[in-house]
């Protein structure tokens, strides 16, 4: 039974490595799988699809050290590039979900997973903490303008360390870098725990839940209020400041990730021992 399992698993992996470069997609829980054999992130979870892959809601389990082997629902992204697909960690979209909330929401997550939503700190530390990441912010203005910027490497620590931005990397993207010197090495803060070492609560004054900093509190606010353009107050909506300054409240935001590099995923599944057959 060990060897079958470890051989059905490895020819996940191999299927994955192989088929870098084709598209996304929408897998719901069949009952095909057990709980130990569902994917690990949404690049398996889409190449597990095969001619049905697209984006959509699909069903993941991170395996211990880096989760608590509990199944949870991920919405998947097709790369627009054609390249390896984006796990979804924030979306954006219209005024009807409340983003001011506070440190337990934002641990747990919290939203619609198709219209508004957190995935939560818990799963995006597993997630990233599992394999190293990188990051894509597409952004939307009121005039129907997109921009994006991307950070070539993305991780975060565990609640024991305020969930800190411990890795950003490279910038790359049209909506210029507004992370990089300001938001990396940042702990989380909401309006209940301030972490920014500001000397007063950032995420309530800016009334969002960020990764604000103890030298400036932020240059992007992507969980604020939803304020629909050119606002009177200062900084609170979701603010992009190399774009649109801090008194310009975006229409659409998402964050995504994908694992940077698929290539240890055949090491993270080789489990067999040595006795065993394949």
């Amino acid at each position: 039974m060990g060897s079958r399992r470890c051989f059905s698993v490895l020819l996940v992996s191999l299927v994955i490595i192989v088929g870098l470069g084709t598209s996304t997609a929408i897998v719901l829980d069949n009952g095909v799988f057990n709980t130990e054999d569902l994917p690990a992130n949404c690049n398996e979870a889409i190449h597990l699809a095969e001619s049905k892959a697209k984006s959509g809601i699909y069903k993941i389990r991170l395996p211990p050290p880096y989760g608590d082997s509990k199944a949870f629902y991920v919405n998947c992204l097709l790369d627009p590039s054609g390249g390896t697909a984006w796990t979804l960690i924030q979306l954006r979209q219209d005024e009807f979900m409340d983003f001011f909330r506070g440190w337990e929401e934002y641990k747990n997550g919290f939203g619609n997973l198709n219209r508004n939503f957190f995935i939560g700190l818990d799963k995006l530390h597993a997630l990233t903490a599992s394999q190293l990441h990188e990051l894509w912010i597409e952004l939307k203005d009121f005039d129907n303008v997109t921009k994006y910027a991307k950070y070539d490497s993305f991780a975060i620590t565990d609640e024991s360390q305020k969930y800190a931005l411990s890795i950003l990397g490279e910038y790359s993207g049209t909506a210029g870098d507004a992370m990089l010197g300001v938001h990396d090495g940042a702990k989380f803060s909401t309006r209940d725990q301030d972490n920014s070492g500001r000397g007063y609560n950032c995420a309530q004054l800016y009334k969002s839940g960020w990764w604000y900093s103890k030298h400036s509190c932020h240059r992007s606010n992507l969980n604020g209020l939803y304020l629909k353009g050119v606002t009177k107050s200062f900084a609170d909506g979701i603010i992009w400041e190399p774009w649109h300054g801090y008194q310009y409240s975006l229409e659409y935001v998402h964050m995504a990730i994908r694992p940077k590099s698929l290539k240890n995923l055949i090491i993270k599944y080789w489990k067999c021992s040595p006795r065993e057959e394949i």
